[in-house]
């Protein structure tokens, strides 16, 4: 009877196993372009063709579309003209796709990528569309600016990336499908995300009514110029966003020390406000723990709380994280941030 038990139960356990596998097996199909292939192009990695046909796949592995990226099958594919343009474009003799996702009423035929990266067929120049009604395709559209064909070009580049919702062509220059008034050819981006053509400093800025960014003019252009976080000195004046905070003073001093906290000569601000005005000695003060820790020789603030309980006079940094006075021995706490207290305070022994 035992046997019998055992052996009912080793066929029961089998069969669970192969429907869970197969269930694995069917949704790893479902989810994941199996089998894999081979490249389309061996120079680009998202085009493959396997068994069932050429598919787009935004990530180099497949297991990394469990976490993010998307993949899916081109329909009506040539396969004998299909070519690969970049990796996001390809295109047969009479279809074009952004990814997956067809392309309608594009010129095949003369349909390419440019040697600045922009997408153009004879007639027109393609823009991934912001303003799109949610349908992916939606994002691709000609571009209802006039964009000189021949000459459209990407220019600006962030950190490394290039910032396709910036164009320009022999005449004019771009953003978000918009011309500007800005001079075509000094305009640059400078830093991180201001910009400057020969007459004036300028930022993008979120209107929240349209829902868009615009291009905002901030200042007349004077030298020299430094860029920062949210700061900017522009000759004798320093903005913060969009506002001039600061004008026509000799600037000795342009220095960040935190987020959204900078020094201008022996004047401190936050968020473009000044900041401790009255409390701090600006002029010899010393800054730790990203600019949230500020002291001078009577006071120990962090943020704006004063910490009554330490001696400013002999508090001294030892480490990155653990400081000291005469008494005591400070160290920063792991939940700090969110802490109005930052130290974990022990006495010296």
């Amino acid at each position: 009877m035992k046997k019998q038990e055992l052996k009912m139960y080793s066929k029961i356990v089998t069969i669970i196993a192969s429907i869970i596998g197969l269930f694995v097996f069917v949704s790893l199909y479902l989810v994941l372009p199996i089998p894999r292939g081979n490249k389309v192009d061996s120079d680009y990695y998202t085009y493959y063709k396997n068994i069932r046909g050429i598919y787009y796949i935004s990530v180099e592995h497949s297991l990394e579309l469990i976490n993010h990226g998307s993949w899916g099958y081109l329909k009506d594919v040539d396969e004998s003209t299909f070519t690969v343009l970049d990796n996001q474009w390809a295109k047969d003799a009479t279809h074009v796709w952004f990814g997956d996702k067809l392309i309608e009423n594009v010129d095949a035929k003369t349909f390419h990528i440019n040697a600045s990266g922009v997408a153009v067929d004879k007639d027109n120049v393609y823009i991934r569309d912001y303003s799109g009604s949610g349908s992916y395709s939606s994002y691709i559209s000609p571009s209802h600016s006039g964009i000189d064909v021949e000459t459209a070009e990407y220019f600006v580049y962030r950190l490394g990336s290039k910032q396709d919702e910036w164009m320009r062509d022999k005449d004019y220059v771009y953003h978000y499908d918009k011309r500007t008034d800005v001079d075509r050819n000094s305009f640059r981006i400078i830093g991180e995300d201001w910009f400057i053509d020969k007459n004036y400093v300028y930022l993008t800025v979120y209107n929240n009514k349209t829902q868009a960014w615009d291009l905002c003019r901030i200042d007349s252009l004077q030298h020299p110029i430094e860029p920062g976080y949210c700061y900017f000195r522009n000759g004798r004046n320093v903005i913060y966003g969009d506002s001039v905070i600061i004008r026509d003073i000799d600037i000795r001093r342009f220095e960040e020390i935190g987020v959204g906290k900078y020094l201008v000569n022996d004047m401190l601000f936050l968020n473009g406000e000044p900041f401790l005005k009255d409390s701090l000695d600006v002029k010899n003060a010393t800054f730790y723990f990203y600019g949230r820790i500020a002291t001078d020789k009577h006071h120990v603030f962090f943020d704006r709380k004063q910490l009554d309980d330490i001696n400013a006079a002999t508090f001294r940094q030892i480490s990155d994280e653990v400081f000291e006075d005469r008494n005591y021995i400070y160290t920063i706490k792991e939940n700090s941030w969110k802490e109005e207290y930052p130290f974990d305070k022990k006495r010296k022994e």
